[in-house]
């Protein structure tokens, strides 16, 4: 008997998530579906993010990517931006309708923001703690922080180390996706077999995020990382990544 019956793809929001459903999730699901294991499904409210779902249990394959909280935050921010420029193309999501339009973020609303968005204090970290079961993860993130509650950090340490193949957003650009299917395919116990060949490692780049990342000072960046504390141990801990990827 396998050991995992169930894939449960921990979607953090603005970590490269929708560039690995594309490109790996989605190709291998008839395959996975073949070997009668289950990709776990969000509640139906739930859209993409549904943190530490219910239904897993120790016959659950975890996978998850993590981002450098900095990042993270530029990003989010970036991404909340174009939504109020009007850039956000809902159908696919993506931050820009148009690649000659780019959000305009000043270094001024990032750090408004950092002020105003204070329920996302360790939000990669909530991830493995809240369990959305009708909204997205931000509007319960918003909740949890307005029920002055407080994360079990333990227990998110835990969850973490429980994940079976953590990536890097960063990793997601230079790592081998043959050997990167090799691995599920071994953990899995099953054959994989597609063609990676065609992958796209810039198709979701969002260079409105990066120009102002780009644009902050040590003691800026500093400032920011210091509300994702939580975060960066988790990010700098290579015990909790797969790392074989060269």
């Amino acid at each position: 008997m396998k050991k995992y019956n169930k894939v449960y793809f921990l979607h953090i929001p603005k970590t490269g998530g929708r560039f690995f459903s594309k490109y790996i999730l989605n190709p291998i699901a008839e395959t996975l579906a073949k070997n009668e294991i289950e990709i776990v499904k969000l509640p139906t409210n739930v859209d993409k993010h549904g943190g530490w779902h219910k239904d897993i249990d120790e016959s659950t394959y975890i996978i998850c990517i993590f981002r450098d909280p900095v990042e993270f935050f530029v990003s989010a921010v970036t991404h909340m931006a174009a939504g109020e420029q009007g850039l956000i193309d809902e159908k696919s999501d993506f931050i820009v309708k148009e690649k000659s339009k780019k959000a305009q973020v000043s270094k001024e609303y990032l750090f408004n923001s950092l002020e105003e968005l204070k329920y996302m204090k360790n939000f990669q970290s909530q991830n493995f703690f809240l369990s959305p079961q009708s909204r997205h993860i931000v509007s319960e993130s918003r909740h949890f922080y307005n029920e002055k509650q407080d994360l079990d950090f333990d227990l998110i340490h835990k969850r973490v180390s429980r994940i079976n193949l953590m990536i890097r957003t960063n990793d997601l650009k230079t790592l081998n996706y043959d050997l990167l299917i090799q691995k599920i395919s071994q953990d899995l116990e099953i054959d994989i077999d597609i063609d990676s060949s065609s992958i796209d490692r810039d198709y979701y780049k969002n260079d409105a995020s990066q120009n102002l990342l780009s644009k902050l000072d040590n003691n800026e960046i500093k400032k920011i990382r210091n509300n994702f504390l939580f975060d960066q141990k988790i990010y700098n801990n290579d015990l909790l990544f797969w790392t074989n990827f060269k």
